[in-house]
């Protein structure tokens, strides 16, 4: 689910919250990810997704059925990334789909309310992207 919050300084951020439903996340999938790659035109570019997307998606069909018979579930919340907010990522595992959908719904609720998942800190915090925006739209254009 999509959520909305607010940063420290007041700002809406987006964040998704949820169980992980793919084994991985393609590459092509971030917003980061805006470079062209191998393949600089738009046919290729398809090529490069669809190497990306298929083994994510064929190795889904294999993870589902292995975490419900080892009872992990991971659940992830993650901004949406803005260029001039910090991101931040938090994981964690748990042992039922069930407890996976109800810490799900509680950090869409703090989130909400205090901006951020409360009583952990982030696995992963991306600092504010606006100097990487800056320096891609300066190298890009010139």
């Amino acid at each position: 689910m999509v959520v909305t919050g607010r940063d420290p300084d007041g700002a809406l951020q987006l964040w998704r919250v949820g169980r992980r439903r793919l084994a991985w996340r393609p590459r092509s999938a971030s917003s980061a990810s805006q470079e062209p790659g191998p393949f600089p035109d738009l046919p290729g570019r398809l090529v490069g997704q669809a190497l990306e997307w298929v083994p994510a998606l064929a190795a889904t069909v294999v993870v589902w059925p292995w975490r419900r018979c080892a009872g992990r579930w991971p659940v992830v919340a993650y901004t949406l990334g803005m260029a001039d907010q910090s991101g931040y990522h938090y994981h964690e595992v748990v042992h039922s789909r069930a407890a996976a959908d109800a810490l799900a719904a509680r950090w869409a609720a703090e989130i909400r309310k205090y901006g951020r998942p409360q009583g952990r800190e982030p696995d992963e915090v991306v600092p504010d992207r606006h100097r990487l925006l800056d320096d891609w739209l300066g190298g890009g254009g010139a």
